[in-house]
């Protein structure tokens, strides 16, 4: 029988801890929530929703699409533009209250300073016929891009009846019956937490 040294024989300590790193992913730095936030409110033209979950959901992997899907009812809840409350809401859980304001700093530097721009520019040549065609030619990208991300949202919710109808439902009361969000979400919100629950106690 060969004798074996000690030097030869890797260590089980460090494999584990190898693979331990390459599965938790690191935790984003502040600059990193400054940089991703600040590309969303740059490239959000048309609405920054859809940038954002491409963003954190597609590039970074920051969030899941579930995961995505399950923090928009959230930020549409609080008061004040959805995207800055999911920045508010990663820039905490990552950074604390300092990657909070970074975050929501980031994403809206750039499209303060391009209004700004774009209302002096618009306050001289607002009125011209071009620029009316302008934004009438917008309208269907921006319209495209709101579709486009609504249906990668709904792939992400749960199968079955129950999904369907709160869907449905809630479709009715804000475009048709043209409720309030606050009392839609009042309503619908418990409603579809309890349907969930029901589900996941017969699974």
């Amino acid at each position: 029988m060969t004798a074996h040294t000690f030097d030869e024989i890797p260590p089980a300590v460090t494999v584990v801890s190898e693979v331990n790193t390459f599965a938790v992913p690191p935790v984003p730095t502040s600059f990193a929530l400054f940089k991703a936030f600040f590309l969303i409110g740059l490239t959000g033209f048309g609405g920054v929703l859809p940038w954002a979950r491409r963003m954190l959901v597609e590039r970074l992997g920051w969030l899941t699409n579930r995961e995505f899907a399950e923090l928009l009812p959230l930020a549409q809840l609080l008061p004040g533009p959805n995207v800055a409350n999911i920045a508010t809401v990663l820039g905490r859980q990552y950074r604390g209250a300092k990657g909070a304001a970074i975050a929501v700093f980031g994403l809206y530097l750039a499209p303060t300073i391009i209004t700004i721009g774009v209302g002096y520019a618009y306050a001289r040549w607002g009125h011209a016929a071009i620029t009316a065609r302008l934004f009438a030619g917008l309208m269907p990208a921006a319209t495209g891009l709101v579709i486009a991300t609504v249906l990668k949202l709904v792939t992400s919710l749960p199968r079955g009846a129950a999904s369907i109808v709160l869907v449905a439902g809630t479709f009715i009361a804000i475009a048709i019956m043209k409720l309030p969000l606050l009392i839609v979400l009042a309503v619908l919100g418990p409603l579809g937490t309890i349907a969930m629950l029901r589900r996941a106690r017969k699974e």
